[in-house]
């Protein structure tokens, strides 16, 4: 969220979303004040996107952030896939407590699982290797809207 829209509210539901490339540049570059969450089961927190805060730690960060008034922190958000909207919850929160650099990663962990799978682990790390990418997949929306037109 930018600074006007900071200052006068997001009345517009405007999110600011970022892609791939704006993840692993955050990661390579090892950028100051820049976090990466995620909104995925606890079942699904085994592989995570290198650098990702795991979900045991990411309430006492954010806590601790917002009791220091550390407001301007950039802070990635992605969830399991493109359909996932519970990054939309996460990012809401994250600015009705103040913070105003937040940003979501829409393509979610199965965009970069499916890079990695192309491109390699070293361009798009993450702390453990999945095999079954698949199960991060979204969930069909036409092909059971038109199963049931027969």
């Amino acid at each position: 969220m930018n600074f006007i829209n900071f200052l006068f509210g997001n009345k517009n539901n405007i999110v600011n979303k970022v892609n791939f490339e704006d993840v692993q540049y955050a990661i390579k570059n090892n950028i100051k004040n820049t976090i990466l969450i995620n909104t995925l089961k606890q079942d699904l927190q085994k592989c995570l996107i290198k650098n990702t805060i795991c979900a045991e730690k990411e309430e006492h960060i954010i806590r601790k952030l917002f009791d220091e008034k550390q407001f301007s922190y950039t802070i990635i958000i992605y969830g399991k896939n493109s359909n996932d909207n519970s990054i939309y919850e996460k990012y809401q929160q994250l600015c009705d407590f103040g913070f105003i650099n937040i940003y979501v990663y829409t393509g979610g962990l199965f965009e970069w699982l499916c890079l990695q799978d192309i491109y390699g682990k070293d361009e798009f790390s993450t702390n453990s290797m999945e095999l079954d990418i698949l199960k991060y997949k979204p969930k069909s929306v036409l092909t059971n809207f038109l199963l049931t037109l027969d």
